[in-house]
């Protein structure tokens, strides 16, 4: 075990060699006094711890064999005292300051930054600031009812105002009496557009980020060592009682190469993961200006959060800053309390839940148990165990009984299958040939007659309509014509002579009377009336 140990405690080092700091939380030991393992009466834990153990927690900080030591660096140049130095109070001090403020800056100034800080109690507090520098300023709620425009954070203004110092704090800041929007500050800008390149590439998308652990054994936390978020996160996890380990890796957080620190922290405990055991990864700061929190808004440090296979939480300034990191991370909390919250338990509640659970599960075997109990009574007051001869006897009577409806019964299906058959039979009887053969007789021996009335009642009226039609074909036909000395003109191939001129066409005619037929020969000298020979 003592080799598994130091074989850990040096792969630590190795990796952390890469950080400035380090150090962890030791997840404290198994303490069998502290369990909450009795609820049930006569439990197997019959020992009562004799004092009442608090978890100690042991915090560990090494310098890594990377990080040279710090030496005090003189200026370059001291001056020389070569008078007396005067004496002053802090306020007659602070009131020089004013004086020399007002008497050697009179007049406004307009100055051109963007806003931070922004306050509003009826007077507006702000800071204006730029790449390096930043300075306070306070507007008057008087000159505050003139501004035209709702200014944000970020936003670029220019600010018409005078300086002075205010002895009471001794603070040097600008008493703005004029604000006038100047557009989205530089930083806002490079913030609004990483965030939407990001967007675009699916960096904040739901369905990539990872769930946290129930229960993490070993957490890492990625921040100064000498910031107050580390104080906010070890107090939390103190007071949730969670048995847990942390690693801490000490980076700078703001300034100049914090992002590639935080970058190259991540890129780190996520390659080392498994040899380290670690389970999730903190990575927060306290609040702070746009400035003081940009190191969180590198596109470093949204690669190295997005390729991470350890669930991140991300914690960086209050609930209103919102930093690329937190919105890659797969949970953003508003605080480091709030991120020591979402990733573990509280031993309390999982305390609470234990008991619920083992009360509902007393339970539940206390009622399974007098379940079982009445059951089993019931069986024992049943009358099949309490005579057998009783029950011989009933076994009896019910198959008796059940013989007679068995006979009654059959007779009555007996009875039905008989009525059927008889049915059956009669309708046989009625559709056999002979009695089909006699009846059809009886039905053609009324049939003939009717038929015979029947044909003749149609001939007749066939023979009267019949006379009818000769009647009038007789009348239409050419013999009732040719009757009253009309006569019929045909040539000699049989065709039909209307006149003259078909006549003079052909040398010979046949002419039709109604007792005969006479031929005739056309005389052409006498168109007008021909010639007949017999």
């Amino acid at each position: 075990m003592s080799s598994k140990v130091e074989a850990l405690r040096t792969n630590e080092r190795q990796c952390c060699q890469e950080f400035v700091l380090y150090g962890f939380v030791k997840r404290p030991k198994f303490n069998p006094a502290l369990a909450r393992g009795d609820s049930f009466e006569g439990s197997l834990y019959d020992t009562k711890p004799s004092a009442k153990v608090e978890a100690q927690t042991e915090v560990r900080v090494a310098t890594s064999a990377s990080v040279e030591p710090s030496h005090e660096v003189a200026p370059a140049s001291a001056p020389i005292a070569s008078a007396a130095p005067i004496e002053f109070t802090v306020t007659s001090f602070n009131e020089l300051i004013g004086r020399t403020l007002d008497d050697g800056m009179r007049g406004s100034f307009r100055i051109a930054g963007e806003i931070a800080n922004l306050t509003k109690r009826g007077h507006w507090y702000f800071s204006v600031k730029d790449a390096k520098s930043i300075l306070s300023c306070v507007m008057w709620t008087s000159d505050v009812a003139r501004v035209s425009f709702e200014p944000h954070e970020g936003d670029a203004v220019i600010v018409t105002g005078r300086i002075s110092h205010y002895p009471a704090q001794g603070r040097t800041q600008l008493y703005a009496t004029k604000l006038e929007p100047q557009g989205v500050g530089e930083l806002e800008l490079r913030f609004q557009q990483l965030v939407k390149e990001l967007r675009e590439k699916g960096y904040f998308l739901d369905a990539r980020k990872k769930a946290l652990p129930a229960n993490p054994r070993r957490v890492a936390i990625v921040t100064s060592a000498k910031g107050a978020a580390l104080h906010d996160v070890l107090k939390t996890a103190k007071e949730r009682g969670a048995s847990v380990e942390f690693l801490l890796v000490d980076v700078r957080v703001q300034g100049e190469g914090a992002a590639a620190e935080v970058a190259r922290a991540l890129r780190a405990l996520d390659r080392r993961r498994i040899e380290l055991g670690i389970d999730a990864v903190i990575v927060t700061r306290g609040g702070g200006s746009r400035e003081d929190l940009w190191a969180f808004n590198e596109r470093i440090v949204a690669d190295a959060a997005f390729a991470m296979h350890l669930p991140l939480v991300a914690a960086i300034g209050h609930e209103v800053d919102t930093s690329v990191i937190e919105l890659v991370a797969d949970r953003r909390a508003s605080t480091p309390t709030q991120a020591v919250m979402l990733l573990l338990p509280d031993s309390n509640a999982m305390g609470e839940r234990c008991e619920r659970l083992a009360r509902d599960l007393r339970n539940a075997v206390r009622w399974s148990l007098q379940s079982r109990r009445d059951a089993v009574n019931r069986l024992a007051a049943h009358s099949a165990l309490a005579s057998p001869v009783l029950n011989i006897a009933r076994a009896r009577q019910r198959l008796t009984a059940l013989g007679a409806q068995l006979r009654a019964r059959a007779l009555h299906s007996i009875t039905d299958e008989r009525r059927a058959l008889d049915a059956l039979a009669s309708l046989l009887l009625r559709n056999s040939p002979s009695a089909r053969a006699a009846a059809a007789r009886a039905h053609l021996l009324t049939l003939a007659p009717r038929l015979h009335r029947a044909t003749t009642q149609r001939l007749t009226r066939e023979h009267t309509a019949l006379s009818n039609l000769e009647r009038r074909l007789r009348s239409a036909g050419p013999d009732e014509t040719l009757q009253r000395g009309y006569a019929i003109v045909t040539t000699s191939t049989g065709a039909l002579v209307r006149g003259v001129a078909a006549a003079n066409n052909a040398s010979r005619l046949e002419v039709q009377f109604a007792d005969g037929r006479v031929r005739v020969q056309v005389d052409d000298s006498h168109q007008s009336t021909g010639n007949t020979h017999g």
